[in-house]
């Protein structure tokens, strides 16, 4: 995923399935027609954003209201599980990027351009808008002083921390600055996939192990670092190979995986079985160490790399579907595209407003029994909320600015 703009990605053209970066400006009229085409899009990587978008929701939705210990577990468990969320983006990010470079030459300059231009200006304004929001809602954190505030906006215009979600904004404007470099040794490395794989996950597993189990080193520098160095690259690397290679090789990777299906089925299943007797271990009722939630955790991966590919087969057989002319919900699935980093960008504010007027106090009269009950009516209302501020914003000038898509006119279909 991209988390800005839906990309748009050409199926199958080239043989070679890498883009191309180049370092001076090409020649006008070496130009080719596919660079003036605009290319296909990817159906199955827009309903895979779609879905970890309205994960995303699911997951923040539990951890808000579901913390006393009657289900702290349960919701501990989906909160483990749902923080596939940020790896499969970063694997649907890289899809998408190569798979859009397809037959184009671009410069680094122009790449950088387009694609910053469509994620820096909206990670601004949130980063704004939370700033004072979270004063604004909270009777916890007040207003501090002008001087004060100004110095932490301008903090969290760095770190990503305005609010819980942004820092994958961080994350996908550090996967465009570093693109034309990758895509030239995706170029290099593409007769070697799977050297590719060992080395990126033996890296992913180095940075898990770090973060789960090596002492951290103390002072206020050590904690900086340590607080922020997840949201970089290296955290990242095995599902930004995953993206890259699957998209390099496209046309040889969906033939396998639709031929091989149930094995790959009952494979991502057992890898899954494990994560999840890994957190049942080290966990019990009413009690969750915090190292049985982290994202980082080396037992998890099995889990992550799996969920990605189940999310992937499963999209990739609904286009099929839908290729086929079956009725799947084609355009719930463009209407969700064209909202989904919206929703993403605001659905956080609507908890707050929610909580705020005392909302989930009103979810546990109703339902004081169930927390499934709890929490599905809460996703409801927050999507329903969210839903209806991004389409506002769609009609406004500034819908670029806060939902990272161009404003639809009157009578224009979305």
């Amino acid at each position: 995923m991209s988390t800005a703009r839906g990309e748009d990605a050409q199926p199958c053209f080239s043989p070679r399935a890498v883009p191309t970066i180049e370092t001076q400006k090409p020649v006008p009229a070496a130009a080719s027609v596919a660079s003036t085409t605009k290319p296909k899009r990817e159906q199955t990587a827009d309903l895979t954003r779609v879905v970890l978008f309205l994960l995303v929701v699911v997951a923040h939705c539990v951890t808000t209201i579901n913390y006393t210990p009657d289900v702290l577990r349960p919701s501990g468990l989906v909160s483990a599980a749902l923080h596939i969320t940020r790896y499969g983006f970063v694997a649907v990010t890289l899809f998408v990027l190569v798979l859009s470079m397809r037959g184009r030459t671009m410069t680094a300059r122009e790449f950088w351009r387009k694609r910053f231009g469509l994620i820096v200006a909206p990670f601004l304004v949130w980063t704004l808008v939370y700033s004072i929001t979270n004063h604004l809602l909270s009777a916890d954190d007040p207003f501090p002083s002008f001087g004060r505030w100004l110095g932490d906006l301008g903090r969290t215009m760095l770190t990503g921390d305005a609010k819980y979600q942004l820092y994958f904004l961080l994350i996908s404007m550090q996967i465009y600055l570093f693109f034309p470099a990758l895509s030239k040794l995706a170029e290099r490395l593409e007769r070697r996939p799977w050297t590719v794989l060992t080395v990126a996950a033996a890296i992913q597993l180095g940075f898990f192990a770090l973060y789960q189990y090596v002492p951290r080193p103390q002072g206020p520098r050590w904690d900086t670092l340590f607080n922020h160095m997840w949201k970089l690259l290296p955290m990242y690397v095995l599902f930004m190979a995953i993206g890259m290679l699957a998209a390099q090789h496209y046309e040889a990777v969906g033939s396998w995986l639709r031929s091989h299906a149930l094995r790959v089925i009952a494979v991502c299943l057992a890898a899954s079985a494990f994560s999840l007797i890994a957190y049942l271990r080290a966990t019990h009722p009413g009690e969750v160490p915090d190292s049985a939630v982290a994202a980082w955790n080396p037992l998890y991966l099995p889990w992550y790399v799996a969920g990605v590919i189940l999310l992937w087969l499963a999209a990739m057989m609904w286009d099929d579907l839908r290729a086929s002319g079956r009725p799947v919900g084609e355009r719930v699935v463009s209407y969700a595209t064209v909202r989904a980093f919206g929703v993403f960008a605001v659905h956080p504010l609507m908890l707050d407003i929610l909580g705020h007027v005392g909302f989930f106090e009103v979810l546990g009269s109703w339902f004081p029994a169930s927390a499934l009950l709890r929490t599905t009516t809460l996703a409801v209302v927050v999507l329903a909320m969210s839903l209806l501020f991004v389409d506002l914003m769609l009609r406004t000038p500034v819908s670029r600015w806060f939902v990272a898509r161009d404003r639809i006119r009157s009578g224009t279909s979305d």
